[in-house]
C-alpha cells in the first residue's frame, strides 16, 4: 500500500540524507512468537520482528528495539517507550502511533489511521505514507525527515533540536512550524490550508 504510487514498496533506502533513517537499519532481531505477551488487551513487542499477522494494541517497551515487516496490522495504538526503536515498513495502523522519549522511529510505506506523534524523543523519518490524523513532531533531539507523505489533516513540526527536512508532502490542513533550532529544509510540499512559520516557504 504505497501511499504515492499505489505500486511495490519503495522506500527511502535509496538516497538518505544525513540522519535519516531507512528499514535497512532495522536491527536484526529474534522473530516473534505467535502469540505475544500481552498486558491486558495490549500485545508487547519487547525486542522482536514481526511479519504478516494481524495484532490490537501494541506497545514497545521502555529500552525495547520492534520491527514490523510488510502486512503486518495494528487494529488499534501503537505506544513507544522511553529509549525505544520502531521500524516498520508497508504496515497498517489503525489508530496512533505514539510515545514520549522514544530512539528512533522509523515509518515507511504505511498507512496510519490516527495520528503520528512522537514527542521529546531522538530521530524519527516518516516516508512515503498515508496518515489519517496528524503528523506531529515535538521537543524531538535527533535528526526528523518528513517525506513524500499524505496527510489528510496538519503537519505540525515544534520545538526540535535536531534539524529537520520536510519535502514533496501533501497535506490537507496545513504545515505548521515554530521554534525549530536550526530551522527547517524541504520544500514541494502541496498543502490545502496554511504554511505558517518557519515552513512558510517549504
Amino acid at each position: 500500500m504505497n501511499a504515492c504510487s499505489g505500486g511495490e514498496f519503495i522506500g527511502s533506502d535509496g538516497a538518505a540524507g544525513a540522519g535519516e533513517l531507512t528499514f535497512l537499519a532495522a536491527p536484526a532481531l529474534n522473530p516473534a512468537p505467535t502469540t505475544l505477551p500481552r498486558q491486558g488487551s495490549i500485545n508487547i513487542c519487547e525486542n522482536y520482528r514481526l511479519g504478516d499477522r494481524d495484532i490490537e494494541n501494541l506497545e514497545v517497551p521502555d529500552g525495547a528495539r520492534c520491527v514490523l515487516e510488510i502486512g503486518v496490522r495494528v487494529d488499534g495504538n501503537v505506544e513507544l517507550g522511553r529509549g525505544s526503536e520502531f521500524y516498520a515498513e508497508g504496515v497498517f495502523i489503525g489508530g496512533n502511533l505514539q510515545g514520549q522519549g522514544s530512539e528512533k522511529v522509523f515509518l515507511g510505506n504505511s498507512s496510519v489511521g490516527g495520528s503520528v506523534q512522537p514527542e521529546q524523543g531522538g530521530q524519527v523519518t516518516v516516508a512515503v505514507s498515508r496518515i489519517t490524523g496528524n503528523i506531529q513532531l515535538k521537543q524531538n533531539r535527533g535528526a526528523l525527515f518528513v517525506l513524500g507523505n499524505i496527510v489528510n489533516a496538519d503537519i505540525r513540526i515544534f520545538e526540535n533540536t535536531g534539524g529537520a527536512t520536510i519535502n514533496d508532502n501533501r497535506v490537507d490542513g496545513n504545515l505548521q512550524c515554530k521554534e525549530n533550532v536550526p530551522d527547517l529544509t524541504g520544500g514541494a510540499n502541496i498543502v490545502g490550508g496554511n504554511k505558517e512559520d518557519q515552513c512558510r516557504l517549504l
